[in-house]
C-alpha cells in the first residue's frame, strides 16, 4: 500500500511526459523542451523511488536529488510559461 501513491504519480508523471512530447514535436517549440524536462525528472525520481529506493549519489538518495532537479526544471517552466503569456497578452493590447 505505501507503494501506491507514487506508482500513481509515476503513472501520471508519464503520461504528461508523453503528451507534452508529442505536442512539442508537432508544434515545434522550444517551449515544450521544459515541460517535458520537467515531466521526465518527475517520473525519473518516482521510478527510482519505487525500483531502486537505497540508490544514493553523495549520500543523498537518489530519488531525492532527481526531485530536486524537477523542481529546478518547474521554476523555469513555470517562468517561460508566465512570459510567454506577457508577450501574447502585451501584442493582442
Amino acid at each position: 500500500m505505501t507503494n501506491a501513491i507514487p506508482a500513481l504519480l509515476l503513472l501520471l508523471f508519464l503520461g504528461h511526459l508523453v503528451g507534452f512530447a508529442i505536442v512539442g514535436l508537432k508544434r515545434r517549440q522550444w517551449y515544450y523542451l521544459a515541460l517535458v524536462t520537467t515531466f521526465g525528472l518527475l517520473s525519473a525520481a518516482f521510478a527510482a523511488q519505487l525500483f531502486a529506493p537505497e540508490a544514493q549519489a553523495a549520500g543523498v538518495p537518489f530519488h531525492r536529488l532527481l526531485r530536486q532537479a524537477a523542481w529546478m526544471a518547474a521554476a523555469i517552466s513555470i517562468s517561460w510559461t508566465a512570459l510567454r503569456m506577457l508577450g501574447k497578452r502585451r501584442r493582442a493590447d
